[in-house]
């Protein structure tokens, strides 16, 4: 996750994903008419999510833009990419963590939008209680990020194999909170009424995304994948014919003979969508 130049060649399921909410969520958004509101991104990454589908559809509304990651490769990134632009600004933040710092530098936000982030984060209710304390009165945030993926259950199995156990000691930390949940809206409901929100509207949808090809599944992996970086070089292509092991064991293949890029993976799998006002 500290990979920019390769998450953003990899990252389809996201950028469709962040393209087909905002079309169906975003007029729920309460933009300012007179074009001085404030927006905060968490987890932008290397910043093209933000930057060609959330500024392009609300730019005219906007006088402040920070997007933000916890990865100090990924702000720095952003920022030679996309620094140039006006009213823009990258940062790093850990949504999970203290937020003093940043709010004396940035102050409060009239929108908070966050796009496959918050799965990662250990202690939900401080993760949520800080974008509730990082909006301002009547501010809203619109959150994406996953409940289920087929990823995280590949990574328990891996982390089981004694070839993988030793870099991958604290798999649970990259496994969504909500992977073996049977009531996430339930559970997500409880979080933002403890953490303050009164009003919030709450979806679990069921998507499926679909790689063509045994490369393109490796790029997707290796882009968000936190533990090769923690392997010898000649592992990690090892590690990533072990991850299609999986799949394939799992029935998630289809027509996977001898040309690999025939090979179609199939990735059903649970966002959670939260719309919420301060």
């Amino acid at each position: 996750m500290n990979k920019p130049n390769l998450y953003c060649r990899a990252n389809g399921v996201q950028r469709r994903d962040a393209e087909e909410i905002l079309d169906e969520f975003g007029h729920l958004m309460r933009w300012e008419k007179d074009g001085k509101g404030s927006l905060l991104d968490i987890g932008c990454g290397s910043g093209d999510v933000l930057m060609d589908f959330v500024v392009p559809r609300f730019s005219s509304d906007l006088v402040r833009v920070v997007g933000t990651d916890v990865s100090e490769h990924m702000v720095r990134f952003a920022r030679k990419i996309h620094g140039d632009r006006k009213n823009v600004s990258f940062d790093r933040l850990d949504i999970g963590g203290d937020l003093k710092h940043f709010v004396n530098k940035w102050g409060r936000f009239d929108h908070i939008t966050s796009f496959y982030c918050l799965h990662w984060i250990r202690q939900q209710r401080v993760a949520f209680g800080n974008v509730y304390s990082l909006l301002k009165p009547g501010g809203d945030c619109l959150l994406v990020f996953l409940a289920q993926n087929p990823i995280f259950d590949i990574y328990d199995q891996l982390s089981r194999s004694a070839k993988w156990a030793k870099y991958m000691t604290d798999v649970e930390l990259y496994i969504s909170p909500f992977q073996y949940c049977e009531n996430p809206a339930g559970e997500l409901e409880e979080l933002l009424s403890s953490v303050g929100f009164t009003e919030y509207k709450i979806q679990i949808k069921e998507k499926i995304y679909v790689y063509e090809g045994i490369d393109n599944l490796k790029k997707a992996v290796k882009a968000v994948n936190p533990f090769s970086e923690r392997m010898p070089m000649e592992l990690q292509e090892d590690f990533l014919d072990d991850y299609i092991g999986v799949v394939r064991r799992m029935s998630l293949s289809q027509n996977c003979g001898e040309d690999e890029d025939d090979c179609r993976f199939i990735t059903p799998y649970k966002l959670v969508v939260v719309y919420a006002t301060r």
